[in-house]
Formats: C-alpha cells, structure tokens, sequence
C-alpha cells in the first residue's frame, strides 16, 4: 500500500472539541432539530419510491455542475488538498484502480464534496463513495441514545446509561446516584470525543460536565465508564474488515518525579509518529479527577491515563489487529452491524482485551459512526493495514 503524509493534530481554540473544532452555537442548534425531526425524515425517506431517490440524486448532480458552470466552483485533482485523510484514502485507492476522482471547491476552499464516474453517471459523493441504492437508513444511528436503546432491545453488549434534556429542570443528584462511579457524559448527538468529560467521581464533577456538554447539544448523555481502551470495528456490507485499538497516553510513576517531568520525558522518548501530549485544561482536569495534579510525585509503579481521547495524535498507542481478535466477538459486533443495516458503518467499542473471550469480560459498544474515518485502519503504529477503501469502492461492481 502506497505511503504519504499521515493525519496531524489540527489546532482548536476549543479545548473540549479535541482535533476537530465545530461552531458551538450552529452545532447546538442542529442537535436540537436532529433529536426532533431526523427519525421522522428517515421513515418518510424509506418509503420514498425509488424514482423520488433517483430525482433527488439527479437535482443534487444539476445543483453542483449549475455552480461550476457559472464558475462559481471549480474541480481539483489535487490529492493533497483532501478535506479528510477518509477522503484521501479513498482517492489513493481510486487512483491505483484507475478511477477519476475530482474535489469540488468553492471559491478556492476544498469541500469535502467529490465528482466521480461510475456506470455511465456522474457521481457526487460526501467522503465515502456509497451508491445511493444502498443508503436506507432505518433510524439515525449517530444519537447515541437510539442506538443503546435499540441495541439493549436485541442483548447488544453497552454499557449502563440515560440522557436527558439541559432546558428542562432534573434532579442531578437523584441521576448521579443511579451510576456506579466512574461515569461519563457526552453529548446525545455528536462525534469524535467533542464536549465528552469521563472519569467522572463526584457531584461536582459531574455537573461541571453537564455544563461542558451542554455547550454543543441539548441533550445529554449518561454512561457507565466502562474500563479498557477505545475499539473501532468497521464494516462493509455485513463483513468486519478493520479492528482498530486505541490506547491514551499513560506514564508510570517513579516516585521521584512530579507527573509534569513524566509528561515531558515520555514526550522525548516518544516514537517519531507519535504527537506530544497536550498540557492543557482538559488534561490537568482528568488526571484531577484521578485523584493527582502536574506538581505531584507519582508513586512508584502507579500508571496514571491523561487523557480519554486516544491513539497517536494524543500522545498514546494505535493497533490495527483484526487478526488477533478473539473470534467470539465476531459474531456479536456482526449481529449490531445487521441491526443498524448499513453499507459502511464503524462501531466505538470499549474493550479491556480485545485477545480474551467475550464472554470473560464487561464490554460494549458505545457509539456507531454511519461515515466511518476508515483511514484509523492504514495509520496505526502497528499491525498490518486494511484496504477498506478497496471495498467500498466495491459497492459499485
């Protein structure tokens, strides 16, 4: 597989939104109309005659060639100019099949928007190349709280969990006192680890996490924190083709130095692809809520986490190991990928040894992405890569 540059931390003014800063304000609005209208719009999508798809599909195509006929967009073969490294992986791959591809840009700013040919019709495309023959979304499976609740229904492994509305007054300690601690909270709607506080052990804490996110959706999320490191099991077709581990960054005491001397060391002995941890607000209150602050000395062997975001662009460890998977999750995360019924899709899954049995250990599936970042599979520091692009292009054949 060809190499090329590699994903880098993108810089946020917002230290809760990670790597990927969204419009606070637009994105709480959004939530609001998504929890509302989105399940409604997909049930009157599905029962839409196939012409109706087709008409849509064809007022899209008309939409964009109108912008670039006036001028007012233009096509870039421009690899590098790949809105995501999702995106890029799927150029490089439409390149080695000798597939044309094209980047819509509107007044000179890369979208994330594509042109392709494919069975005689001009193609546009959102990241991922999915034939929209295949897009038949039976709910929106990105609200956390519909996916547990439909996985709770079919005895899908997730952890312990309820939300609620922040404009609506709520006993918070009576919700508190339901959890076995640690707990998280996170947006109801919402990817990528933004506005999520986990760690959680006290009331206090708990509602300074509310309020952080809050800031980004009206609805919050409750969970049980369940122990391991972050999994991404990705799909195509029913078929598990990646199994990606993230692990955080974690420093071992000496009982000598302070946890800011361990941060730094572990930064100068970090591998070259793997990025600095960042000495921020967010960190300092997550290793708080383990009980420790940057000034004080770790004890000897006690291994602290400093961050819940994992994998190398935050300091920690990155495995694709689908070949090491222990075959009894197989057919669990195999029976979630046939609930939710989609061409691509990647669950979150928390695991605390993705080489053991299933059946030995608390586990769950946390979140589904229905626009899966498949580059996760190519970058890891170790393991072999999976050409998931290959098959998604597939899907046309």
């Amino acid at each position: 597989m060809k190499k090329f540059k590699e994903p880098q931390r993108e810089k946020s003014s917002c230290i809760y939104c990670g790597d990927a800063p969204i419009h606070h304000a637009l994105f709480y609005f959004v939530s609001l109309i998504s929890t509302t209208f989105d399940n409604h719009i997909i049930k009157t999508t599905r029962r839409a005659p196939d012409f109706m798809k087709d008409f849509v599909d064809w007022l899209l195509t008309a939409f964009f060639e109108t912008l670039l006929f006036f001028r007012l967009a233009e096509l870039s073969s421009d690899l590098d100019q790949a809105k995501t490294f999702r995106s890029r992986v799927i150029w490089e791959e439409a390149r080695r099949r000798g597939i044309k591809m094209k980047q819509l840009m509107l007044w000179g700013r890369p979208l994330d928007q594509y042109r392709t040919r494919r069975r005689g019709k001009l193609v546009y495309f959102n990241s991922l190349p999915i034939p929209s023959r295949l897009l038949s979304m039976k709910r929106n499976w990105d609200d956390k709280f519909l996916l547990k609740k439909e996985f709770s229904k079919n005895n899908i492994p997730i952890p312990h969990y309820l939300q609620f509305a922040t404009f609506f007054p709520r006993n918070i300690e009576q919700i508190f006192s339901k959890f076995k601690k640690p707990i998280i909270v996170k947006p109801r709607i919402g990817s990528r680890g933004r506005h999520t506080v986990t760690n959680i052990h006290t009331l206090e804490q708990f509602r300074a996490g509310i309020k952080i996110a809050r800031e980004i959706c009206a609805f919050v999320a409750v969970e049980e924190h369940l122990e391991g490191d972050v999994c991404r099991a990705s799909f195509v077709q029913g078929k598990l083709l990646g199994f990606y581990r993230g692990s955080p960054p974690i420093i071992v005491g000496d009982g000598k130095q302070t946890v800011r001397e361990l941060i730094l060391e572990k930064d100068e002995k970090r591998p070259d692809r793997v990025e600095k941890v960042l000495m921020n607000k967010e960190l300092e209150n997550y290793i708080r809520r383990s009980g420790f602050g940057l000034k004080d000395i770790l004890p000897f062997g006690f291994p602290l986490a400093l961050s819940y975001r994992t994998g190398r662009l935050f300091g920690g460890r990155t495995r694709e190991m689908l070949d090491q998977l222990h075959p009894s999750f197989v057919p669990i995360l195999k029976r979630a990928a046939d609930i939710v019924d989609l061409p691509v899709v990647g669950f979150d899954v928390i695991i605390p040894d993705p080489t053991k049995s299933a059946d030995a250990q608390r586990w769950g599936i946390i979140e589904c992405n229905t626009l899966p970042f498949i580059d996760l599979h190519y970058y890891a520091l170790e393991g072999t890569p999976r050409n998931i692009a290959g098959a998604i292009w597939d899907l046309w054949r």
